[in-house]
């Protein structure tokens, strides 16, 4: 059996859903996703055909909370119960894709002697990877540089899995799915997710004052603004599943977040990007490493989150759209960052520890 454990938001719960297309595709079979027990999660969990356990979880933060005083009786709960899940299935390997769900089934796994592959897939390491890696039998790190902040562990550059649907996109199909039958350049505005109030403001302020392009926004669940189908050029989608490949394909530029996952997504298919990262106020700093990232290797352009205004972003989109050269040589540089066969990567290096049980 191998065990899977990661989620809470999209940049969990998509590297792990590759990383399980890629395993049955090797003909694996006996795969159990850990994850939480009202975790979006579950439902991928049934999307890609595999058992589902929820446990308990608490997250660990570094910032004043009430629920600090009651999130470590949820990790000790959730260790006890990966743990007789573990002592009755007895996994083979578990494959932890890091954030705060990962933490009791690690913890479990190390009591019980079973190997962990942990993964990174930020430029620089969060808190529940360096605990997770502390114990890890292999730590796999989406991008090169990133082995530096684990030295003298067995660390492998891999890069992050991307969807096959993501990987496969075709942006005929997207055009014809978002109905832009012009010739103009195509926007596309990732709010991830969750989506992100401040981009999805601003991009709703833009509409009512740009014309040359066309711009697709995925806005969130939950989060449509009423009155905005009226314009032709504009199209709001809440949440795209199956058909973000086809609509990223289509893009000329993406203006989005800059987590690790949209990145990864963004640089994959080749894509010039506007990155407007979280602030500190709202993270922990990681994605303001990545746009650095992208941006010293000439692969995006940065706006800060307190600099982004609806001229500015309109600003950064015409300077680049104007110039094609830019665009292609963006392009290019974004994938010479990123591995397209990391599912495949971290997938051998699971097959290896299953042929040490066996």
């Amino acid at each position: 059996m191998i065990a899977v454990t990661g989620g809470g938001t999209g940049g969990h719960i998509f590297p792990v859903f590759a990383l399980i297309e890629e395993l049955s595709r090797r003909g694996h079979r006996d795969i159990v996703w850990i994850g939480s027990k009202a975790g979006i999660e579950r439902g991928w969990a049934e999307k890609a055909g595999v058992r589902y356990r929820g446990i308990a979880t608490g997250k660990l933060r570094r910032y004043f909370s009430l629920r600090n005083l009651t999130d470590p009786f949820k990790v000790v709960i959730g260790l006890l119960e990966s743990f007789f899940f573990f002592l009755g299935k007895r996994p083979q390997v578990l494959f932890s894709k890091g954030g705060f769900v990962s933490v009791p089934p690690v913890l479990a796994a190390r009591l019980l002697g079973i190997p962990v592959v942990t993964h990174e897939s930020d430029t620089v390491p969060g808190l529940a990877t360096r605990i997770i890696s502390r114990g890890a039998s292999a730590i796999c790190v989406g991008f090169s540089h990133t082995r530096d902040a684990f030295e003298g562990k067995n660390v492998v550059w891999t890069g992050n899995p991307v969807r096959s649907d993501v990987l496969d996109g075709d942006g005929d199909r997207g055009r014809s799915f978002l109905g832009f039958w012009d010739d103009l350049p195509m926007v596309f505005v990732v709010g991830g997710s969750l989506g992100a109030r401040i981009l999805n403001e601003t991009v709703w302020a833009l509409c009512g004052e740009t014309n040359g392009f066309n711009i697709v926004h995925q806005c969130g669940r939950g989060n449509k603004k009423t009155g905005m189908d009226e314009n032709r050029h504009y199209r709001q989608i809440e949440f795209l599943e199956d058909r973000m490949g086809d609509v990223l394909d289509a893009a000329t530029v993406v203006v989005s977040r800059a987590g690790a996952g949209a990145l990864y997504e963004i640089a994959s298919l080749g894509k010039a990007s506007i990155l407007i990262p979280l602030p500190l106020s709202a993270s922990r700093g990681e994605q303001i490493e990545n746009a650095r990232y992208f941006e010293a290797h000439g692969a995006s352009v940065v706006i800060a989150n307190e600099n982004l205004t609806p001229h500015a972003l309109e600003e950064a989109i015409q300077s680049l759209l104007a110039d094609g050269p830019r665009l292609e040589t963006m392009g290019r540089e974004a994938k010479k960052l990123v591995r397209k066969d990391a599912a495949s990567a971290i997938a051998k290096i699971l097959e290896g520890y299953l042929k040490r049980k066996q």
